[in-house]
């Protein structure tokens, strides 16, 4: 996971943008502009002294966006990235980024078949069954993310409950065994029946283990 980055994709037809206000707003300036083709341009901005990397695409008006602490301001500039334009490398040249870019367009544009439904019940207690219930769509992108978390350590969906109400689901590959590796032994267990477990306060949450993703979590 040695310099591993994460680009999100944001569908800029979605947004009104008026990126000249905020940028000025957020302090952050814009130290690189370049044609890298006629439909594709790469610009760098910078912000106390953390360098952004962004990929526009004009025909279709995708622009992807390198994650940093400051994303939220990005996305304040420019709308709001949408999962399944994640895209995860280690290897940050023009070269290898557009092709992973191009790919993931592509997809965007052949859209669902069905909207992703899942459901995932945790065990109530130790030794409780647990159950992930979902839609062919959303297993198969459950799958997909849990293939990128595999090499990447890290990924994420979105989905719906069955009542329509959407959610993203992170997924985190933790390395090793409870014996030799403290995130393990110090994170709080998934038990959800509060009268058979309660939390002690020095377990520590799930989602601070992120790393890629977690400039991008919105829970307070």
């Amino acid at each position: 996971m040695t310099d591993t980055k994460l680009f999100i994709g944001i569908d800029t037809s979605l947004s009104i943008s008026k990126n000249i206000e905020k940028r000025k707003q957020f302090n952050i300036k814009r130290v690189q502009y370049e044609d890298l083709s006629p439909t594709v341009t790469f610009a760098c901005y910078e912000k106390q002294e953390t360098l952004v990397r962004t990929y526009f695409f004009k025909d279709v008006l995708i622009l992807f966006v390198e994650v940093t602490p400051y994303i939220q301001q990005f996305e304040e500039m420019f709308g709001y990235g949408e999962t399944e334009m994640d895209v995860v490398v280690t290897d940050i040249s023009h070269e290898t980024l557009i092709p992973k870019f191009e790919k993931v367009i592509a997809e965007k544009k052949q859209g669902y078949t069905e909207l992703p439904y899942l459901h995932v019940y945790g065990q109530k207690y130790w030794h409780d069954d647990a159950i992930i219930v979902g839609n062919k769509t959303a297993l198969k992108e459950l799958r997909d993310v849990i293939d990128n978390a595999i090499q990447y350590g890290e990924g994420r969906l979105s989905a719906s409950a069955s009542d329509g109400e959407g959610y993203e689901l992170f997924i985190s590959c933790l390395p090793g065994e409870t014996e030799n590796n403290k995130d393990w032994q110090q994170m709080t267990l998934p038990y959800q029946d509060k009268e058979m477990y309660v939390p002690n306060v020095d377990e520590v949450d799930p989602f601070s283990l992120l790393k890629l993703y977690r400039n991008l979590l919105r829970r307070e």
